[in-house]
């Protein structure tokens, strides 16, 4: 016995342990003639021996498959949790034009084998613009971005339907250059629908796909499920959104590593998709009367909780529709019960969820009811009728009559007569004052004790906590415009930080830290001329120094000496060491013109 146990529990060990594992396929959908990619097979938490290889045909193998092993371990409230991926990766390079297959590759774990789908990849000519967005190797140079290289695009899945049919729309953003953000985002309103999101990620994810014969890199920003709710033409007004774009600016500049480094300057780029136009019909003509707008396939069934009850028991009747289409929006259906029923508002529970661009699952309607009699009772048939896109026709449903048997209630008054439980029953009892007249002519006041609400002192105080709260607020307020305005801060205190940093460069010069006192004394010019122009670091270059300190009127010899001893401090720090007579000239230079600065500044 114990070892039939045993045997169990190992059983069920391996199919828990089979569960979790899974064997996948990474591949990108498209290439370009000429570009090498990877194809990556990954076997998670699936120990095995052998790799059987897919069937690879079109491709040039250039290397692989190379084996690579991950181990994860988690703590998850206390609860550790362990993983192990095993990778398979080849380096492929594409050669011809086409569609090429690529096989299934296979494992075995524990007996079972694990295989992949053949998985299509095509072949494009291959462009200079081709790029990923994680790339920035091949990003084109310049600060040009084209309306071709990044756009924004609202799909529906349908441009003709009729009121009520559920569609799709989808917004997706397309680029080959490197969107490294995104800002001023405005989505699509959908006047005319009812919309529901469907897809909304938290984190991008990039595919590749074939436009126009050229690879871009496509992100899925939202999808909606619509369901249209008047007829004609409905517009679906353009989307906007500010793209944050980092492009490659190769350029010749003053400096000998100019010529080694490019700079990264960053482009924002409004994208605005199309507006969207789709045609909703109205229904055809000789709706049934039980049509309460139903589109979609659907069926439905009717059932009682209880076949036979008291008189004055609560007892429900089910109505649950079954289908795809606009279910979440159904109304309930017509119910005709007996006169004796006392019947109370449906309550609706809806179980339906978009899938596959419409809804479908179930809505179920409870009716309670109350019998007031005994006897032998008939719910009509429930009919329901609904519109089938499909067939392009009304159909229209009936349920079977339901029968229901309800006895006599054992709860009785003294006189024999039922009622229903919880009704309280009372004689009208006369209690001798229960009727007390109005007292006739104007009552006396008089005064009694003082109040301090409504006294000098009351007022006197009242004034005086308003006119603090008002002076502290402004005060406040104040301080807080002052805070918030970041320019005049920087440039009300870049001196001081200047100071400060070149008093940290003079210690190092003195501790003979000559690497630190140069990186220290350039950080203090760049830190006091950004900070005074409100420049950002991604703005700070000398050309754009040179070309403000211009416009100020500053004069040209003092632009040239603060510029020729930034360069001196960033050629110090790989040229030989010049001396120590040298380093103190240049730290006596930094101080007296950051102050000619101040005051030419000023």
């Amino acid at each position: 016995m114990k070892k039939a146990i045993l045997l169990i529990l190992n059983v069920l060990c391996i199919v828990q342990a089979n569960a979790q594992g899974q064997f996948t396929i990474e591949v990108p959908n498209v290439v370009a003639t000429g570009e090498r990619f990877r194809l990556v097979f990954t076997a998670t938490d699936l120990p095995h021996d052998t790799f059987n290889p897919p069937g690879i045909e079109g491709f040039l193998i250039l290397a692989g498959p190379t084996t690579s092993t991950i181990n994860r371990m988690e703590y998850i409230n206390g609860r550790r949790t362990q993983s192990r991926s095993v990778s398979y990766t080849y380096i492929l390079e594409a050669r011809e034009k086409g569609k090429f297959t690529i096989g299934e590759a296979s494992i075995i774990s524990d007996n079972v084998t694990y295989r992949t789908q053949p998985i299509i990849v095509e072949v494009i000519q291959g462009t200079l613009g081709t790029v990923k967005p994680e790339q920035e190797d091949n990003a084109p140079a310049g600060t040009n971005v084209s309306d071709q290289d990044v756009f924004l695009k609202l799909s529906v899945n349908k441009r003709k339907v009729v009121k009520g049919e559920p569609l799709t729309a989808t917004l997706r953003l397309y680029t080959r250059v490197n969107v490294a953000g995104a800002e001023d985002i405005r989505f699509p309103t959908f006047n005319g629908f009812w919309s529901q999101e469907v897809y909304a990620p938290q984190q991008i994810e990039w595919q590749r796909e074939n436009v126009g014969g050229e690879i871009y890199q496509v992100a899925t920003l939202r999808s909606y499920v619509l369901l249209p709710q008047q007829i004609g033409e409905i517009r679906i007004d353009p989307s906007e959104i500010v793209c944050v774009i980092q492009v490659r600016n190769t350029r010749r500049g003053r400096s000998l590593l100019d010529e080694f480094f490019d700079t990264y300057q960053t482009v924002r780029k409004r994208v605005v998709a199309p507006a969207v136009t789709v045609r909703v019909n109205d229904l055809p003509a000789g709706a049934p009367a039980s049509f309460t707008g139903a589109v979609g396939k659907f069926s439905f069934r009717t059932s009682m909780s209880k076949d036979s009850i008291r008189a004055h028991d609560a007892v429900s009747m089910f109505v649950t529709i079954t289908g795809e289409g606009n279910i979440n929006l159904l109304e309930a259906p017509r119910v005709q019960f007996p006169p004796d029923f006392e019947v109370y508002d449906a309550r609706v529970t809806d179980n339906s969820k978009s899938t596959g661009g419409t809804f479908s699952g179930s809505k179920t309607f409870e009716f309670p009811v109350i019998p007031r009699n005994h006897g032998e009772f008939t719910i009509e048939p429930v009919i329901f009728s609904y519109y089938d896109i499909e067939a392009g026709q009304y159909r229209t449903l009936r349920s079977s009559p339901l029968v229901i048997k309800v006895e006599k209630s054992t709860e009785t008054t003294s006189q024999g007569v039922s009622f229903a439980p919880g009704t309280n029953r009372r004689n009208v009892e006369s209690l001798g004052q229960d009727i007390r007249y109005i007292q006739a002519g104007m009552p006396s006041w008089r005064t009694k004790g003082k109040y301090f609400t409504g006294s000098w002192s009351y007022f006197i105080l009242l004034f005086s906590i308003f006119s603090l709260t008002g002076g502290l607020y402004l005060l406040l307020e104040k301080r807080r415009v002052h805070r918030n305005d970041v320019v005049r801060v920087r440039y009300s205190k870049a001196n001081k930080v200047a100071r400060t940093r070149l008093r940290s460069a003079g210690m190092l010069l003195k501790q003979k830290l000559f690497e630190g006192y140069y990186e220290e004394l350039h950080r203090a010019l760049w830190g006091y001329i950004a900070d005074k122009l409100a420049l950002s670091q991604a703005d700070c270059s000398r050309e754009r120094v040179e070309e403000m300190l211009v416009r100020l009127n500053v004069d040209e010899d003092l632009i040239k000496d603060y510029t020729g001893l930034i360069e001196s401090c960033e050629f110090a720090r790989y040229a030989p060491d010049p001396g120590q007579l040298e380093k103190e000239r240049i730290f006596e230079k930094a101080v007296t013109v950051i102050s000619k600065m101040e005051q030419a500044l000023k």
